[in-house]
């Protein structure tokens, strides 16, 4: 699904079987984000044919949770470079990786090629802006494209929700400290990682001060 130039959003649709929405940013340096389980990888080889796209040459992983990290594997090993941040990283070789285990899921072995940093992130000629939101998991982040007025969102929020931190590494007041940063920038497209795009400067508003209301108070 293209919604602006060199931006692409597949979403995930069967609710009955969980992965995550994925991002696509074409130009000199295509980047998709959050590939999704292994498994479930064709639903994104068939938007990303639909389009008319090629394989991405780099992947960045918004945080290291199974449903949105597990088809990294394959896609580096034909070739794309990894992204995460340090944070996050760390986060998987020590709790992240004790509660796949707990959940009965084994992380696959990857290395990264790119270590995410707060600030800018160029990508060919265009510049995105990487932003640290820990509170779902320590190491996640989201990411800005100034150009399009588009937050690519991760699992910090979605329409009229949040992501849950209730995992190991999870924290509700640094959940709440990173939707308040994002909920400050001028956002037009706000892409989830779960659940339905939100359009428009005015819906996106009136979500983050539903988040505030409804969900501040339990987390």
């Amino acid at each position: 699904m293209k919604l602006a130039e060199d931006l692409y959003f597949f979403p995930w649709t069967r609710p009955t079987v969980n992965n995550c929405n994925a991002a696509y940013i074409g130009g000199a340096m295509p980047t998709l984000v959050d590939p999704g389980h292994s498994q479930l990888y064709g639903h994104v080889e068939m938007g990303l044919a639909g389009d008319g796209l090629g394989a991405p040459q780099l992947v960045i992983l918004t945080h290291c949770h199974p449903d949105h990290l597990e088809a990294a594997v394959q896609l580096q090993r034909a070739g794309a470079r990894l992204a995460m941040h340090p944070a996050e990283i760390a986060y998987l070789d020590g709790e992240g990786r004790m509660l796949a285990s707990a959940l009965g899921m084994r992380f696959p072995e990857l290395t990264y090629d790119v270590l995410l940093e707060e600030g800018e992130l160029k990508l060919g000629e265009e510049s995105l802006q990487v932003i640290h939101t820990p509170g779902h998991s320590p190491g996640h982040v989201c990411l800005y494209w100034p150009r399009h007025k588009a937050l690519i969102a991760g699992d910090l929020v979605f329409a009229q929700g949040v992501g849950r931190v209730d995992f190991p590494g999870g924290s509700g007041e640094q959940l709440k400290a990173s939707i308040k940063r994002v909920a400050a920038l001028d956002i037009e497209l706000l892409l989830p990682g779960h659940g339905p795009l939100i359009k428009g400067a005015e819906n996106v508003k009136k979500n983050f001060e539903f988040i505030e209301q409804v969900y501040f108070g339990m987390i």
